[in-house]
């Protein structure tokens, strides 16, 4: 007798139509290998395990990732209250934006934190970034909104700074402070804003530092 070949692609249809067959059949599992993602082959002799083995080790990264976020969130928050209660002890916009601009870079391991306006004298005062209102306003969205994602090259929020921009933050601030819609951004080499990571806590920042602006207004 003469046996057909069953194909690949007629078992993961036969799968697809019948959600339950490993439930119904979990014997089956045991006969089966599964593929080790690329760090953990790299570390083994082997590039396939049996599913339980296969269950732990996925089991250990989603908790070693869980633990890494954790441990990560724990020590943003740490640096953002210490920079806040450094924030409001400022009471002049001189030294405030010398303190956003020059030193809260490097507490949080930054290539930039800036402000981008659209108007010319305020940027040279302030050493602010300098855009055409139809840039930013491209970009701007609505009052109090936060984008964490890769660099878009379009927008060229950067391209004046001499330093190589990976990912950014960029949060909308108000109207009021500027006359006129402006961001205020942050820039790293890496894929820090990438995953979204302390989302909340950057947005947290970001209200404080839009609060100080709004009292510095009438100075400008």
């Amino acid at each position: 007798m003469i046996k057909k070949k069953i194909k690949s692609e007629h078992v993961i249809e036969f799968l697809k139509n019948n959600p339950n067959f490993f439930i119904e059949n979990s014997y089956v599992l045991d006969k089966i290998f599964f593929p080790l993602n690329k760090n953990q082959s790299e570390q083994s002799d082997t590039k396939v395990v049996e599913f339980k083995d296969w269950i732990i080790e996925n089991l250990k990264n989603k908790q070693k990732n869980i633990i890494d976020n954790a441990h990560y969130n724990f020590l943003t928050q740490k640096k953002i209250h210490n920079s806040v209660i450094e924030i409001l002890k400022l009471f002049n916009m001189d030294d405030f934006v010398m303190h956003l601009t020059n030193s809260l870079p490097k507490v949080f391991n930054l290539d930039v934190i800036n402000i981008v306006v659209s108007n010319q004298k305020v940027s040279k005062e302030f050493n602010f970034i300098w855009k055409d209102k139809s840039v930013i306003n491209k970009i701007y969205g609505k009052e109090g909104q936060l984008i964490m994602d890769a660099v878009e090259n379009e927008s060229a929020i950067f391209a004046d700074i001499n330093q190589n921009i990976y990912s950014n933050a960029i949060f909308s601030l108000s109207n009021k402070i500027f006359d006129s819609e402006s961001l205020l951004v942050f820039g790293s080499n890496n894929k820090h804003f990438i995953d979204n990571k302390a989302y909340d806590l950057i947005l947290f920042f970001s209200n404080v530092v839009q609060e100080k602006l709004l009292k510095f207004a009438n100075e400008l």
